[in-house]
């Protein structure tokens, strides 16, 4: 009778812990790709490649909202076009990004207004490219500035999406983790942890200021504390900083180690660093002789440690795990065993 009395308490303990390690286990989020760019046109090839990785989910950049000075009023650029018609193998979800300057600059009694016109924009390209989404993303570093009008924004079109069966959900940051009391939480769904860009871009050779584990450890405690459930966007691109004098002088985006293969333009030094050989024009940027680029590129091996970096403190809960973002000019390193081992580190 005495072993039973203790023995029965033992066993619920080890059932709980075996039920909560079992639901871990069985968890597999959701396996997305960002596709920033403003023409679609996802052939074949590139659709069997993402469903040969499980991926079923799409953030489309739909457009930007910037700030028109000569009309002093905001204005949509950017906005995508579809060269083919988006597959139906995928579920899409529109991501608009708004700059601080049109918060900056739009009466906070015109956010409504602003919003609305923004939901017809998106609801626009959606219908006439026979996109059926459920959800809408915003992509926006608001500051202390800009938080009270983006806030109302988001409210306003939170309300609006819950209506009609759909959320909202909106990009944070590291700092706004890390900060929640004083940067606030958007009052959206979902927020989408953008887990990258979290150094500041310098000179400094071997230092990558897109994702390294010193600056990462920083920040990724306070993750789970914060009040959101959180998606997780990982990155999978690469870009070149271009330094003159000693100072960055400028950003190469999506540059490979392709760009800088040509021994007459650029000669290696060694550990992604370039040196120009002459002057000439390159991907729009000028380089004078001598100048340095610095290529920072994300590897699969350190989208691995950031994956298992974030993942120990994301929550248990159903997510969507993204990669930033889809360009076949750098996921030609990736190959499908890459993906598997990133997205289920993320589970």
């Amino acid at each position: 009778m005495q072993i039973k009395k203790y023995l029965a308490p033992i066993l619920s303990v080890v059932v709980l812990v075996f039920i909560i390690s079992c639901k871990h286990a069985n968890h597999k989020p959701d396996r997305a790709f960002y596709y920033w760019r403003s023409n679609f046109s996802l052939p074949d090839k590139d659709v069997r490649y993402l469903k040969d990785a499980g991926v079923d989910k799409l953030y489309l950049h739909f457009f930007d909202v910037t700030w028109n000075e000569q009309l002093s009023k905001p204005q949509p650029v950017d906005e995508i076009k579809f060269g083919r018609e988006p597959s139906s193998k995928f579920t899409y979800v529109p991501v608009v990004f708004i700059s601080n300057k049109v918060l900056e600059e739009a009466y906070f009694d015109s956010i409504n207004v602003l919003a609305t016109h923004i939901y017809d924009e998106v609801e626009h390209i959606a219908t006439e490219n026979k996109i059926t989404n459920k959800e809408l993303q915003f992509d926006c570093d608001w500051t202390d500035a800009t938080r009270n009008k983006y806030f109302k924004l988001l409210n306003f079109l939170h309300g609006k999406l819950n209506a009609e069966g759909k959320i909202l959900s909106a990009t944070i940051r590291l700092h706004q983790v890390k900060y929640a009391d004083r940067t606030g939480v958007p009052p959206v769904d979902r927020g989408m942890l953008m887990f990258y860009n979290m150094g500041r871009i310098n000179t400094v050779a071997g230092y990558n200021s897109i994702y390294n584990s010193k600056d990462a450890n920083g920040y990724v405690r306070y993750v789970s504390d914060y009040s959101l459930p959180l998606d997780v966007a990982l990155p999978v691109f690469s870009w070149a900083v271009c330094v003159r004098d000693g100072q960055v002088k400028d950003i190469i985006e999506k540059a490979t180690d392709k760009d800088f293969a040509d021994t007459i333009m650029f000669a290696s030094s060694g550990n992604n660093i370039f040196v120009s050989r002459g002057s000439f024009l390159l991907h729009g940027k000028y380089f004078l002789k001598s100048d340095t680029v610095k290529l920072e590129e994300i590897t699969p091996a350190i989208c691995e440690t950031a994956a298992t970096n974030v993942s120990n403190y994301l929550k248990n809960e159903n997510r969507t795990v993204s990669l930033f973002d889809y360009d076949s000019l750098y996921l030609l390193k990736y190959d499908k065993n890459d993906l598997e081992k990133i997205y289920t580190i993320s589970r």
